[in-house]
């Protein structure tokens, strides 16, 4: 079928706009108090020893809460947290199912079609692509979230899933949409979902048409849609829902994550220099690139809802309460993260919980433990002077300018 082009209103109308736009994203727009009130919970967490209780909420601040209570998937539910607004975009997804016959087989499915991907091409194209953007902008500056993280991230989503859109900016602004209803629209803001709706219909099209041409043509590709197709797990559909549930959290991740660890290291010359040392080690950036993002994560808590009548910790949890694992904080327990406001690449890769963990640790970690650093490194090995001002678009940094040293490091 053939996939209309929406005219520049309806890509206007999709585009989320600059600003706060609510709670939510204010908090995650801040650097300095969220961290303080990281290391705050993760101080009292110790002394009480157990989850806090505020009204109909229980917060888990501690390392081995937050990990207990993400392993405890029966008793602690995502779905009443994000199925109703995953499937009204886009259909049932992984990330808004708990355990049960379906769950197993999607994601099941998920992870053989990722496992059968070429991640080693996907790299050596993050690296090149990186490489062109930066030489581009010469020895000016380079704004590292428009121009470089978040373009890219859409370039290895493309990659990946198999689906592009009808321009890049239009497909990197659905996804965008979408990833701010399904994961971050808590309260229900009605600009926010009719923005995801839009979006969703645009994006549906485009799998549609992708899905029935390739079972036409016969010739299913190498890419997650290729795999996930040849499988035969899953009907067409349940491709599409799987590649687009993917699809909508994998680009403002990265560009998220790029932006929060690029201004961090402009606020601290001595974490430059120490990271640039390790430019040529794909191990140790990685490390270091999880450690900056302790200092400011790009999802700093997840949430998910009490079964039954249940305690975590030592802590009671009442049927249907919202329990709220706050990671930002956890990541500061001394007894998973020693001398926490060290930073060093050395710590086990099983502490860190940027990514969730358990049943519903992200998928898209895979490309992201490498995708992340060379960003990173690649900003690093040109020499970065100064970086200005993250501007922002509701939850997602929308800009980042920064201007480059004289000669490379």
């Amino acid at each position: 079928m053939a996939t209309r082009s929406p005219s520049a209103a309806e890509n206007q109308d999709i585009a989320t706009p600059q600003g706060a736009g609510g709670l939510l994203p204010a908090l995650l727009q801040g650097q300095r108090l969220p961290a303080l009130l990281a290391r705050v919970g993760a101080w009292l967490a110790s002394i009480w020893g157990r989850p806090f209780k505020i009204g109909p909420w229980v917060i888990a601040a501690r390392h081995a809460d937050v990990s207990e209570m993400l392993a405890r998937d029966l008793d602690f539910l995502i779905a009443p947290i994000n199925a109703a607004r995953i499937e009204a975009v886009n259909g049932p997804f992984v990330l808004g199912m708990d355990r049960g016959a379906r769950l197993a087989v999607e994601h099941g499915a998920l992870y053989a079609a990722l496992r059968a991907v070429d991640k080693t091409k996907i790299r050596a194209e993050v690296v090149r692509v990186a490489a062109e953007a930066i030489a581009r902008a010469g020895a000016g500056s380079l704004d590292v979230v428009g121009d470089y993280a978040r373009p890219i991230a859409a370039r290895t989503a493309t990659a990946l899933f198999g689906i592009s859109g009808s321009d890049e900016h239009l497909f990197m602004d659905v996804a965008r949409a979408i990833f701010a209803h399904t994961f971050l629209n808590i309260g229900g803001d009605k600009a926010i979902e009719a923005r995801a709706l839009k979006a969703a219909a645009l994006m549906r099209a485009w799998f549609e048409d992708e899905i029935a041409r390739r079972r036409a043509s016969g010739e299913l590709g190498h890419d997650m849609m290729g795999a996930l197709m040849s499988q035969r797990a899953l009907d067409d559909d349940g491709v599409r829902r799987t590649l687009g549930g993917m699809l909508v959290g994998s680009i403002d991740t990265t560009a998220s994550a790029v932006a929060k660890i690029v201004k961090t290291l402009g606020r601290d010359s001595d974490l430059r220099a120490r990271m640039i040392l390790d430019l040529d080690n794909p191990a140790r950036m990685e490390g270091w690139c999880a450690e900056a993002l302790r200092r400011w994560p790009h999802n700093p808590a997840m949430l998910r809802s009490a079964a039954a009548a249940t305690q975590l910790g030592t802590t009671p949890v009442k049927a249907g309460a919202t329990v709220v694992a706050w990671t930002q904080a956890a990541m500061l327990d001394p007894s998973a993260f020693p001398e926490p406001a060290l930073l060093t690449p050395e710590r086990p890769r099983s502490a860190y919980l940027h990514f969730g963990g358990a049943l519903h640790h992200c998928a898209g970690r895979s490309i992201n433990e490498f995708q992340i650093p060379i960003l990173v490194g690649g900003l690093l090995a040109r020499g970065i002077d100064r970086v200005g001002r993250v501007q922002w678009a509701g939850p997602f940094p929308d800009r980042l300018d920064v201007d480059f040293t004289g000669q490379p490091q």
